[in-house]
Formats: structure tokens, C-alpha cells, sequence
């Protein structure tokens, strides 16, 4: 009658020298617990003295620092509901990486951004605040051109989805004769050099004539091509910088997704080509741009992340997914990342579906996700041994604009409206 239970406990490994092995047989009875040594702790996580600091463990004082190729080689996904911290965690990683010198080996670093919550990065830093001014570059989605001359043809069918095969042929021809004409001296072509050339060929008939300069049009609606690209891919992309391909200025989702679809093609290849160092791709909001269930015109930029998550690895070509809605991020794309940073989850579909495309996440830790408060994370897969609860590290760069309160966004859009009419009075 005297008898009560403490705690139930399951041995995750033994001992055995500089390894851990499975257990096979429980505890005797009676044998004393101890709260396990920081080092001890450290070794069995797999965690390392100089890797990329993500935060702490709980009650242990333990740093979270981990080696940069486990974390990232085999791609990440970040995943949470909205306010959970995802954007305070993928900060984090950034500014890790960032900090990395040249014999730790750095890589570049692109941010697809979707509310231009990283632009922060290039703002001047305040009192207690890292400036990573410089090693940062923004790039404004209105401001990106795509070079026509570089289009490829399966590009252009994914945008245009009701081209048939032989328009599709009578435009790679027509498109194949301009870029010959261009490498002849006659320099890069764009939208317009490409309708004129339709209309003056001979061989087409004048039904698909018709359709293909309807389509071109289409595309110049868009106002998102032109003779050269801009910026250009080796402006892009160096080693230990940030850059942010600031998305939110732009309303059109295809027209977003084909600036992903672009850059990503684009990077790759050139990663492939080793014309490029090693990468981090970020990509926020990514069921958006990788959606599981669609149709495949509302979906151009799907292909090349899921080409990219199964064979990026081989290439030094890393993906970061952050999603709030994993259930609805492409069920390949999202396999792929043997790393998963889950923060807060409560809907029961998305809790579903992390835990069956979680590897190394028991039913246990599962069940924790929904009480996991702000700012802490549940670390599985490739980068550690064993899952790991850890409150994340605060930001060490600037706060993004994001960040501020209700109450501080209504007194400083009142403030910004007094000033106005002040000017406005001034200017009378």
C-alpha cells in the first residue's frame, strides 16, 4: 500500500566505451538515477563543441551546437504554426552561418521571403544587436528580370500550361534560331524580338502563329522578362553572404512562383557546374511554392524543389522548407529533409502527417508538440542521435519589422498619419 510510481522510464542506449549501444535487457531494481553530466549528454545528443548554436537544453545548461553538414547536407524543414518562432529559428541558422570564417567552411545563403521578414539582416543594428549590413544583400522581387534568351522551354510550358507539343516545338525552333543569331553578335533577344519572329516565319501555320503570340503576351503581361537576367547568378550567390529575395511586394502567386522556379533552376545548375559554392536554399511559406495537392499550373515551382530535395545532397545544394501547414507541402519534397525543427503544432492533420514523415520521432515526443510553448523546438533526425527538446536562442540581429506589437503598429500608423497632414500643412 506504500508503493507509488516516480516517474516510467525507457534506456535509450548503454555505454560502451567512445559508443552508445541499443539496450537489450532493463535496469536492475533498485538501481539509482542520476541526472545525466553535460558531457555525457553532449555525446550521447550528438552534439559538438563548435557547431552552428541554435540554443540550450533545458535544465541541463547544455548548448545546442550542431555540425553544420549533418544539420543542413540532407536538407532541413522548419514546422510550426503561425507565432510559433519559425522565423526567430530560421534567424538563428542564418546568423550562425554568417558568423562561420573561411576555414570553418561557409556557404551562401538564399532566402526566398515571402513577407520580407529577413530584410531585417541588412538594417543597421541597434545596442546589443550583431550588423550583418554586410554580408547581406536584398533584392526586391519587382526588381527581378528573367533574361528570355535563358528561358528554357520546359520553363515556359509550366507557365503556360495549355501549350500543345508541336507549339511547344515551333517555339524551342524559334527560340533555338534567336539564341544562334545572338552567340553570331547579334546580341540577347527579349519577348517582342521573339513575336515578331513568329510572325515573319514561313513554315508555321497561322493557327498556331496565333496562339503562341497570344501566349507571348501572356507572358509580357507579367512584366517579368527581358533581354538579360537581373541580377544575374554569380552576383547572387558568394560564400558566407545572405541573400533575400524579398517577395512580398508581389501579389501574383504565379508570378512568385516563377521567380522561385527560376532561381532554384538556375542555382542548382550552376551548383552542379560547381560555377557556384554551396548552398542553403530558404524557402518560407513553402507549401505555397511546393503544394502536395494542385494542379500543375498553379504549381511551376514544385518540380525543381522536389529535384532539388532528392539529389541536392550530392551537389552541395541544401534546402531549408518552412511550412505552418506541412500537411499541405508536397509529401516528397518534405521526406526528403532528414532534419526536421518542429515547434508548436495543435492542428491534429499536421501532427498527423510530421509524425509519419518524421523519421527518429517517437509517439512520446509526438504527443509534446501541442505543449511546447514559444521559442521552444523539438530537434530530430539526421543532425542529432536522438530527438532533443531545446528552448531556441534569442536573435542577435536586427528585429524584424514583423516583430512589433499590435499596440506599437497602431501608435506609430497614427504617428506616421499626424506627420503627413503636418507636412502637408507645411507644404500649403
Amino acid at each position: 500500500e506504500w508503493e507509488y510510481l516516480v516517474a516510467q522510464t525507457r534506456p535509450l542506449g548503454i555505454y560502451a566505451g567512445n559508443t552508445t549501444k541499443r539496450p537489450t535487457y532493463p535496469p536492475s531494481p533498485g538501481t539509482k538515477v542520476k541526472v545525466a553530466e553535460a558531457e555525457s549528454l553532449r555525446k550521447f545528443l550528438g552534439l559538438q563543441e563548435d557547431g552552428l548554436h541554435l540554443g540550450e537544453v533545458e535544465y541541463h545548461s547544455l548548448p545546442v551546437k550542431l555540425n553544420m553538414s549533418r544539420l543542413l547536407k540532407k536538407h532541413l524543414a522548419i514546422l510550426a504554426m503561425s507565432g510559433a518562432g519559425k522565423s526567430v529559428a530560421t534567424k538563428v541558422i542564418i546568423e550562425e552561418l554568417l558568423k562561420r570564417k573561411t576555414e570553418q567552411g561557409r556557404i551562401g545563403i538564399v532566402v526566398m521571403d515571402a513577407h520580407g521578414e529577413y530584410t531585417s539582416f541588412a538594417q543597421p543594428a541597434k545596442k546589443g544587436q550583431k550588423d550583418f549590413t554586410a554580408l547581406t544583400r536584398v533584392i526586391k522581387a519587382r526588381d527581378v528580370r528573367i533574361g528570355v534568351p535563358r528561358l528554357s522551354i520546359g520553363l515556359i510550358a509550366s507557365i503556360i500550361s495549355g501549350l500543345s507539343g508541336p507549339q511547344k516545338r515551333e517555339l524551342e525552333k524559334i527560340l533555338n534560331s534567336l539564341r544562334n543569331e545572338m552567340k553570331g553578335g547579334l546580341g540577347p533577344f527579349d519577348l517582342d524580338t521573339v513575336k515578331n519572329e513568329i510572325l515573319g516565319s514561313d513554315d508555321m501555320n497561322d493557327k498556331t502563329k496565333s496562339v503562341l503570340i497570344s501566349w507571348i503576351s501572356t507572358l509580357e503581361e507579367l512584366g517579368l522578362f527581358a533581354k538579360t537576367d537581373m541580377p544575374s547568378i554569380s552576383d547572387f550567390l558568394k560564400p558566407g553572404q545572405l541573400t533575400v529575395v524579398d517577395l512580398s511586394d508581389i501579389v501574383n502567386m504565379k508570378k512568385k512562383q516563377i521567380i522561385v522556379s527560376y532561381f532554384a533552376q538556375k542555382l542548382f545548375n550552376e551548383r552542379m557546374a560547381k560555377k557556384v559554392p554551396p548552398f542553403m536554399l530558404i524557402i518560407e511559406e513553402a507549401h505555397q511554392f511546393a503544394p502536395e495537392r494542385t494542379r500543375e499550373e498553379a504549381a511551376i515551382s514544385k518540380r525543381i524543389i522536389e529535384t532539388i530535395a532528392r539529389e541536392g545532397r550530392k551537389f552541395g545544394a541544401s534546402l531549408c522548407l518552412i511550412s505552418q501547414r506541412p500537411i499541405n507541402l508536397s509529401t516528397t519534397a518534405l521526406s526528403q529533409c532528414n532534419t526536421h525543427l518542429i515547434l508548436r503544432v495543435t492542428n491534429p492533420y499536421d501532427l498527423k502527417h510530421i509524425g509519419e514523415s518524421s523519421e527518429g520521432i517517437d509517439a512520446k515526443s509526438q504527443d509534446m508538440i501541442t505543449s511546447l510553448r514559444v521559442g521552444e523546438g523539438l530537434l530530430v533526425g539526421e543532425a542529432v542521435n536522438y530527438p532533443v527538446f531545446f528552448r531556441i536562442r534569442k536573435n542577435e540581429s536586427p528585429d524584424s519589422i514583423h516583430e512589433q506589437t499590435l499596440e506599437e503598429a497602431a501608435v506609430a500608423f497614427e504617428k506616421g498619419e499626424k506627420e503627413s497632414e503636418k507636412e502637408t500643412e507645411q507644404f500649403l
